[in-house]
């Protein structure tokens, strides 16, 4: 790696990691995020995550998607640069990878005011990789998987993921899709309360651990 090479990855790391930083704070307050820079400074060394898994039947019906005063919804195609790069902005952990995961295959559907984002649903078929629990698996070809569902701050609690979920399950209807899996962290109430309000079902926990080289996973049913 060259000089050059090495620092543009560094000034990279370094925007990732104060990016999280600022969001934490504006979402959770300073004690939780000093707490998860703690972490994340340690996570060379050490990592403990409880990550949930969950999934939905589309073959079973669901609530249809309707209107959202003043937010316009569409699919992206790799023409939206502004779009994909105010994702990479939002998720952090998907910079400089969205226009390759859509080359590959990932639909994205996003929602904007005003031209702005909103929110969006990246999601991927085939073989994907979760890195909260460093595992990898291949989804047959009537399933999906949800690798981001997001919004704004400005925009939660306004229904917006929701109508992101029910017009994802539409599309995936019309592909093929019978079955649709996602996953997030036990600790994100936020997130998996969405999840069950729209019909998934959690269905095993994966409790992953890493002291430096080592690494275990052990999974847990979980009883709908």
């Amino acid at each position: 790696m060259t000089g050059d090479s090495a620092m543009g990855s560094w000034n990279l790391t370094i925007h990732v990691w104060v990016r999280k930083f600022e969001r934490n704070l504006e979402d959770h307050g300073l004690k939780t995020a000093l707490s998860k820079t703690f972490s994340y400074l340690l996570h060379f060394a050490y990592a403990k995550n409880f990550y949930r898994l969950y999934r939905i039947n589309l073959l079973e019906p669901t609530e249809p998607s309707s209107p959202l005063e003043g937010v316009e919804f569409r699919w992206l195609t790799l023409n939206d640069e502004t779009a994909i790069n105010e994702i990479e902005e939002n998720s952090e952990w998907l910079k400089g990878t969205v226009r390759g995961r859509l080359r590959a295959g990932a639909i994205c559907l996003a929602g904007f005011e005003d031209g702005r984002l909103a929110g969006f649903n990246l999601i991927s078929f085939g073989e994907v990789y979760m890195p909260l629990v460093r595992i990898s698996r291949r989804f047959r070809g009537d399933e999906a998987w949800s690798e981001q569902i997001a919004t704004v701050k400005n925009y939660r609690k306004k229904g917006l993921a929701s109508q992101l979920r029910y017009r994802a399950f539409e599309e995936l209807r019309r592909r093929g899709i019978r079955i649709f899996y996602g996953g997030a962290l036990a600790d994100n109430l936020p997130s998996l309360k969405l999840a069950r309000r729209v019909g998934f079902h959690e269905f095993v926990e994966i409790h992953y651990l890493r002291v430096f080289q080592w690494k275990r996973w052990k999974y847990v049913r979980i009883k709908n």
